[in-house]
């Protein structure tokens, strides 16, 4: 299978517009996500399938429709990150969504860096406030997907698996 390609990118991000967000978020996003920004600026992969491996051991596919863009466009990281500040675990940055509005996440907390986690809009439930800070209390309807951003990028392929 060749390389995943992306199209619908937005204008270059720099390393300066991510590291302005680090400061005003108070995280540090993972270098393999920061590459990935640097060269394909938000849009929509050809391949777009996900096969996640449910608890009771079903796969399930999550399709990504389009990943978020830094500075540039409507869907850009920053605006997610207003919108959804009090709804998501401070661990939790939205980097793209599905067709149907659900998201997905990386984790920038101690215990799970890195990792890529899905939102289901339908059964989440966020977290009490006084679990907001602490690691991997994300809330109800959060379910792991991959352990790093590239591990991610990587199960990304064309179709529906099966």
């Amino acid at each position: 299978m060749e390389p995943n390609s992306f199209i619908g990118t937005k204008e270059p991000a720099s390393l300066a517009d991510i590291e302005a967000i680090e400061r005003e978020y108070e995280f540090t996003l993972p270098d393999d996500y920061k590459a990935h920004i640097l060269q394909h600026n938000g849009g929509w992969p050809r391949y777009k399938s996900f096969l996640q491996l449910s608890e009771n051991g079903e796969q399930v596919v999550r399709k990504i429709s389009d990943f978020k863009s830094i500075k540039y466009g409507g869907t850009t990281l920053e605006r997610s990150l207003k919108s959804l500040y009090s709804e998501l675990h401070n661990d939790l940055v939205p980097f793209g969504t599905e067709t149907g509005g659900d998201l997905f996440v990386l984790s920038v907390g101690p215990e799970d860096y890195g990792a890529v986690y899905y939102v289901s809009h339908e059964s989440y439930k966020p977290p009490k406030r006084k679990e907001m800070s602490q690691p991997r209390q994300y809330g109800k309807g959060v379910s792991f997907l991959a352990p790093s951003f590239t591990a991610f990028l990587d199960g990304l392929v064309e179709g529906t698996p099966v």
